[in-house]
C-alpha cells in the first residue's frame, strides 16, 4: 500500500494526536480553521499530497503586471501534488477559480489549498476539484494580484501560530481542515496515527457493547 493509500485511510483528528502527543512537533502545523473545503467532499474522502507550494502579492503598478510566471508554475506541477497558495494576507480578491482549477487537475493537481479567496465555487464543484479557503467572492485577481514564486517556502496563517510550507512537505485536507506534514516526518507521522485509528476503533467497536466506559478507559487508554 502506498504512503497515498494509507493517509487516505485517516482524518485529521488521528494525524493530529501523532504529530502533537506523540512525536511532540514543536512547530505549527495546523492551518488556520477559516480555511475549510469550498467543494463538499465525498464520503471519507480526503485531500493528500504533496505541496506545490507558491507565493502571490498585490500588484502595484501596471508595469509590473506579468502572469508569465504562473503559466510557468504548472510546468512544476507534478501527478498527485496539491497546490498551496500564500496570498501574501491578501483579502481583496480571489486568488483561484475554474479555470485555475483545470490547469492544475490538467497538471497533476488533486486540489488546491490557499490562504485567500476563489471563485467559480459551482464549477468547482462540477469539476468535483477540492478546494480548502477562506471563502469566495468574484473579484478577479488579474491586474490587482499575482503569483510571483513557486516551489519556494511559503506560510499560511495557522491556529497556533504560522505554518510553514517547504516545497514537498506534504499537506492533509478534511472536513476538519489542513495539517501540513513535514516530509521528513511523513513515514512515521502515518504509522503513529494507524497505531491510533486502531485503537480509536476499537473502542467504537466496544461501546456498542454494554462496556463499562471507566473499565474501557483503563484498558485502553485515553481516546
Amino acid at each position: 500500500m502506498t504512503l497515498r493509500e494509507r493517509f487516505e485511510r485517516l482524518y485529521s483528528g488521528v494525524i493530529y494526536d501523532a504529530m502533537c502527543f506523540d512525536l511532540h512537533h514543536p512547530h505549527p502545523f495546523v492551518v488556520h480553521r477559516d480555511i475549510k473545503p469550498i467543494v463538499r467532499l465525498g464520503p471519507r474522502q480526503v485531500l493528500f499530497g504533496v505541496a506545490l507550494t507558491c507565493r502571490g502579492e498585490l500588484v502595484r503598478e501596471s508595469a509590473h503586471i506579468d502572469d508569465t510566471v504562473r503559466l510557468r508554475m504548472f510546468q512544476a506541477f507534478m501527478p498527485g501534488c496539491v497546490q498551496v497558495i500564500d496570498t501574501g494576507g491578501d483579502d481583496t480578491v480571489a486568488h483561484f477559480g475554474d479555470i485555475s482549477g483545470k490547469l492544475a487537475r490538467r497538471a497533476g493537481a488533486v486540489g488546491a489549498v490557499i490562504d485567500g479567496y476563489t471563485r467559480d465555487a459551482r464549477m468547482l464543484e462540477e469539476d468535483q476539484f477540492p478546494v480548502f479557503c477562506r471563502g469566495t467572492q468574484p473579484i478577479d485577481a488579474f491586474g490587482r494580484w499575482q503569483i510571483v514564486a513557486y516551489e519556494t517556502p511559503v506560510t499560511l496563517s495557522g491556529i497556533e501560530g504560522p505554518v510553514p510550507v517547504q516545497p514537498a512537505d506534504y499537506v492533509f485536507g478534511d472536513p476538519d481542515g489542513v495539517l501540513v506534514i513535514p516530509r521528513v516526518l511523513a513515514e512515521r507521522v502515518c504509522t503513529l496515527a494507524e497505531h491510533r485509528l486502531e485503537r480509536e476503533d476499537e473502542v467504537r467497536r466496544r461501546l456498542h457493547a454494554d462496556t463499562d466506559v471507566m473499565a474501557l478507559y483503563q484498558e485502553i487508554g485515553r481516546w
